[in-house]
């Protein structure tokens, strides 16, 4: 059991067991193992939303407890670079409904993903729908990069941002430091669009697949040496702010389908 907060992995059986009277909120980072070029380690992402989580965690104690997270997810886009692991659509889904389903049946009554991987948005989305309606427990999504999306255009340094680049190195330098590779740092070597408004940086954009080797030759996005920390950090704050506010709210919302008990 982690100092400050509840963590799964780390509690006997019977600790948990005595701690479901205070438990109600399943926090379950989402992550992915996929290449971030040379600036990054492998597990960049599930780290981030393991650390994030671990912080919500601590804000909101005792009312939730981390679950050892998810650490591979939907990457298939990044399969051109070594070192990517990928779960299909399905078994995504799949785990994350098994997961909540095992949680509900333990007593706990609300579910956050919190995920750490663009490229799993849209399937948790799914997978949160399919809970909330199939298994009758309230389920959310948290990303911090969408919590913090205005202190996240605040600290961009370049346009096309985003993966590997100086917003997910900062985040990392305030999160798991040990993970970001300063000594082989690069801005990304991209590759000319041939698409009309098919990136989320384009105005009007279109959601359309793009493996990441078409778009960058080492697997960067912007420019990792202009990363700051502190930027970091201030992203994370914000996020976790933020989404402290929504748990609270979310935990006492009685439309959720939960009493409601004052938090």
């Amino acid at each position: 059991m982690a100092d400050g907060w509840y963590e799964l992995s780390e509690m006997t059986s019977t600790e948990f067991a005595d701690a479901l009277g205070e438990i109600r909120l399943g926090l379950v980072p989402v992550g992915a193992t996929e290449q971030h070029g040379p600036n990054l380690a492998l597990g960049t992402d599930y780290v981030i939303a393991h650390r994030f989580a671990q912080r919500l965690a601590v804000r909101i104690h005792p009312l939730g407890v981390v679950v050892p997270p998810v650490a591979v997810g939907l990457s298939y886009h990044h399969s051109g670079f070594a070192g990517t692991l990928s779960l299909s659509p399905e078994t995504l889904i799949a785990i994350c409904v098994d997961i909540a389903r095992a949680l509900r049946d333990q007593g706990l009554t609300h579910i956050l993903f919190v995920n750490g991987h663009n490229g799993n948005n849209a399937l948790l989305n799914v997978a949160a729908t399919k809970i909330r309606y199939e298994l009758g427990m309230p389920s959310a999504v948290a990303f911090w990069f969408q919590q913090a999306s205005d202190v996240v255009k605040q600290g961009a340094r370049t346009v096309r941002y985003g993966h590997a680049c100086e917003i997910e190195t900062s985040v990392l330098l305030a999160l798991a430091p040990e993970l970001v590779r300063r000594h082989s740092l690069e801005a990304g070597d991209m590759k000319p669009v041939r698409l009309e408004h098919a990136f989320n940086n384009q105005p009007f954009f279109h959601t359309v697949p793009v493996p990441f080797d078409e778009q960058t030759a080492n697997g960067v996005f912007g420019d990792a040496r202009l990363a700051n920390r502190q930027i970091g950090e201030q992203i994370v704050e914000t996020a976790l702010t933020r989404s402290e506010s929504f748990v609270r709210s979310f935990l006492n919302d009685g439309s959720a389908g939960q009493a409601g008990a004052s938090v």
